[in-house]
């Protein structure tokens, strides 16, 4: 096994296991009573955002490694993670959650869409490449979770809000 394989395999252990608490807050929601699940919504919108701070963390720790042309762009992306989680919290306060959670999920879908970003997530190997995609796919599928179970027109636990 080269060197390359265990790092790989040790990056993709850590992203799995990082999102393995959003992914069973996100299934949870279905399978626990009205008043648990309530507070469930919330907490995996935290550690999403929490999610969201780790990734600001290094984004900036990659920029100050990194010699290449992208130094001054990831300066500018790492701002990006945070700011969104901090709008998508003020949303959630100010409105209701359903906002917070559809401002988190767009911010996540736009990014991952954006030209800047994907030159720069172009310079890794395919196998990270991948993982990426995936890592954000799940991440978008437990927002799309969180947000079908606030706008449930059979519960609808947004009328804490009203």
């Amino acid at each position: 096994m080269q060197d390359d394989d265990i790092l790989f395999r040790s990056f993709k252990g850590i992203a799995f296991i990082s999102i393995a608490p959003l992914i069973g807050l996100a299934a949870s929601l279905w399978f626990t009573s009205d008043s648990t699940a309530y507070f469930l919504a919330h907490l995996g919108q935290i550690y999403f955002s929490i999610i969201l701070f780790f990734l600001c963390g290094n984004i900036w720790s990659v920029r100050s490694i990194d010699n290449s042309k992208y130094k001054k762009q990831l300066t500018l992306i790492a701002f990006i993670p945070p700011s969104a989680a901090i709008i998508g919290a003020l949303l959630s306060v100010y409105i209701n959650p359903a906002w917070g959670i559809v401002f988190l999920l767009s911010a996540v879908y736009l990014a991952r869409h954006l030209t800047l970003i994907n030159s720069i997530i172009s310079i890794f190997p395919n196998n990270y490449q991948d993982l990426i995609n995936k890592i954000s796919i799940i991440l978008c599928i437990c927002l799309m979770l969180i947000f079908t179970y606030w706008i449930n027109p059979y519960t609808y636990p947004l009328a804490i809000y009203n």
